[in-house]
């Protein structure tokens, strides 16, 4: 019996080692998606500034567009050139519309990010 006790005691050790060691990782790991989830948090809020800001921006170049399709109906037949400068505010619009919806993808790519990383922290929490 006492030869058992000898032997069983390292494996026991190295187990409770080997357990400890996991422990730390686990505590480490945490710590490092905690740090992550707030800067993606961080991120998240800015990329939302920025995305108001963007539909702001997106909802005056209608309107201005709008404004200024209505001026050039008025004036199409004094003067043939204002049809360019429709044509070039048509393309700002679409190419404003693009910038939003690459915007708005990419906070939600962003949002199923920090989705997937608060679920991961829960689960490690719990």
């Amino acid at each position: 019996m006492d030869d058992n006790k000898v032997q069983w005691t390292p494996a026991g050790l190295e187990r409770f080692s080997h357990l400890e060691n996991k422990i730390f990782q686990t505590v480490e790991e945490i710590k490092s998606i905690r740090n992550e989830t707030e800067a993606l948090r961080g991120e998240n809020s800015g990329l939302n500034e920025q995305l108001n800001e963007r539909i702001r921006e997106n909802e005056d170049l209608r309107n201005e567009i709008g404004r200024l399709t209505q001026e050039c109906e008025k004036l199409n037949g004094e003067n043939g050139g204002l049809q360019q400068q429709l044509e070039a505010m048509r393309q700002t619009e679409i190419e404003t519309l693009d910038i939003l919806a690459q915007f708005e993808k990419e906070r939600e790519e962003l949002r199923i990010r920090v989705e997937k990383t608060l679920s991961l922290l829960t689960s490690l929490d719990g």
